[in-house]
């Protein structure tokens, strides 16, 4: 009788979880587009100046592992100090096709680099409130795990 019991116990239970929907709301929209910037450089002090590149590569990198350089210079001096400066990120060794060196000596400027970042938009989720059912169920989990990726073009199916 107790093994009746509690197999019944057991099946009731395992029907809860079959009905139990736990994503049912629309989730969160998602907007995934490219950013470019450009950013100029005269070689005045050649330590001031590889100072500011890495701090700028530095932060381009935390925000995305994915962005692509295309680097203009005019003397072969700045695309060694440029080299050097890459090569201490090891996604760049690994993914070397991420920085394109160009030789333009008619360059206004010293240096030129253009940078390409994969950003990603995310739908705002309104707050919830008692007693007032809402439309955007699982809105907020949804945009913190849009967030949460790391390489941001693959949510479009680039590779």
């Amino acid at each position: 009788m107790k093994k009746l019991l509690l197999m019944a116990l057991f099946t009731t239970s395992l029907f809860g979880c079959a009905s139990e929907q736990y994503f049912v709301g629309q989730g969160s929209e998602a907007l995934v587009y490219k950013e470019h910037h450009s950013f100029e450089f005269a070689m005045k002090n050649r330590a001031e100046t590889t100072k500011q590149i890495t701090a700028l590569i530095q932060d381009i990198e935390s925000m995305d592992k994915e962005a692509t350089y295309v680097v203009d210079y005019k003397s072969p001096r700045t695309k060694q100090m440029l080299q050097a400066i890459f090569k201490q990120y090891p996604s760049h060794l690994i993914a070397p096709q991420r920085v394109t060196y160009r030789s333009a000596q008619l360059l206004p400027t010293d240096l030129n680099i253009q940078v390409t970042l994969t950003r990603l938009k995310t739908q705002e989720c309104k707050p919830a409130q008692i007693h007032v059912r809402l439309r955007q169920q699982d809105c907020f989990a949804e945009s913190m795990r849009l967030k949460q990726v790391a390489y941001k073009s693959r949510l479009v199916g680039e590779q």
